[in-house]
């Protein structure tokens, strides 16, 4: 049976938020780049922090006004986001100002509460700081498990701003913009996978192959275990008998829970960029993706170094992480004092 690494699926932690938009484009295949693609490009380091392993997910401290906690990065999340209970504990002002204010969905969820913003006076996350910024809240709770200390998720709207790289192995968290690398760059020396996405409805959605059918497969760090819809069009020639027994249920955190069952299939052939999997099994669930067919968590992710482009709709995948260094120049920004914001109203 073939797996993605070493995590142990945990079925009630299942992540990804969701809203009903339209489907996405269809990607072209991954490649190698293995050289700088401009000589005057530069990188600004925004931010580095630690990735903290959170039961089976990763957070990052956040300083929010006075009191600093941890919170689950996730980028299959439209939205950061705060816990209700932890909104009321620091009795977070109101945003009486926000319109258009929308539900926060889990995997399989169709209804939720929908609460009013917040304004946190700082929001900050290492060097990166957001003052009086609108939050969203949302009924978030993981029970008994280690991820209830988080105060939330950190989500696409603060993460997509930057070039963002997810050093697993290594616990790290940066965020970098770019100057004059125009939408041929490529941040690594070393061997890597290059593979594009499209990034619409705030979700990262990249081609992957599961036998010979090209399905579009969402990343989603904020779940800690992969899965497949079985409505895909991967599985629409596999009959129930050939899917396992219910191995499993999955339940979101988020709005009380929504369970739902978890089968396994076994495909020939699984192929992730330029990763070629043999006999893979991976999970199914009776559930709808409303930006592709397959998600991708942890057990995929944990052990690699992933960097995300979002200016430029590329992801670069380099496994094992020690072969990469990055290809530019590095301007380091100067941490900011208490009084000052780096971001504000963003």
């Amino acid at each position: 049976m073939g797996s993605f690494g070493a995590l142990e699926y945990r079925s009630s932690t299942g992540m990804t938020m969701k809203a009903a938009v339209p489907a996405l484009a269809c990607l072209c295949c991954s490649f190698v780049l293995t050289a700088p693609a401009s000589a005057a490009c530069v990188l600004k380091k925004i931010t580095e922090m630690p990735l903290v392993e959170l039961g089976a997910h990763y957070a990052v401290a956040v300083k929010i006004n006075d009191v600093t906690r941890l919170m689950i990065v996730d980028t299959g999340s439209e939205v950061t986001l705060f816990k209700s209970s932890f909104a009321d504990e620091l009795n977070l002002a109101p945003d009486y100002s926000s319109s258009d204010l929308k539900p926060v969905l889990g995997v399989g969820q169709t209804q939720a509460e929908i609460h009013m913003n917040v304004i946190p006076s700082f929001l900050g996350f290492g060097d990166l700081v957001y003052r009086d910024r609108t939050t969203v809240v949302a009924e978030m709770d993981f029970g008994k498990q280690a991820e209830n200390d988080s105060v939330g998720l950190l989500g696409d709207d603060i993460l997509s701003q930057f070039d963002v790289e997810f050093d697993f192995p290594s616990r790290k968290l940066t965020f970098y913009r770019e100057f004059d690398c125009y939408n041929t760059f490529s941040p690594w020396t070393g061997a890597y996978s290059t593979v594009p996405f499209d990034h619409h409805g705030a979700k990262i959605v990249l081609d992957v192959i599961l036998n010979q059918e090209r399905t579009k497969a969402i990343v989603d760090t904020g779940n800690n275990a992969s899965f497949i819809s079985r409505n895909s069009s991967a599985l629409w020639d596999v009959s129930d008998d050939e899917l396992s027994e219910t191995k499993s249920r999955s339940t979101s955190p988020l709005n009380g829970g929504t369970s739902f069952s978890i089968r396994t299939y076994g495909f020939e052939k699984v192929k992730i960029g330029d990763e070629v999997f043999s006999k893979m099994t991976m999970r199914v669930a009776d559930v709808e993706f409303p930006f592709g067919s397959a998600n991708l968590g942890l057990d995929y992710w944990r052990t690699r170094k992933i960097w995300i482009s979002y200016p430029n709709n590329w992801m670069f995948i380099a496994n094992p992480p020690s072969i990469t260094a990055v290809a530019y120049p590095v301007r380091a920004l100067k941490p900011a004092p208490p009084e000052a914001a780096i971001a504000d109203n963003q």
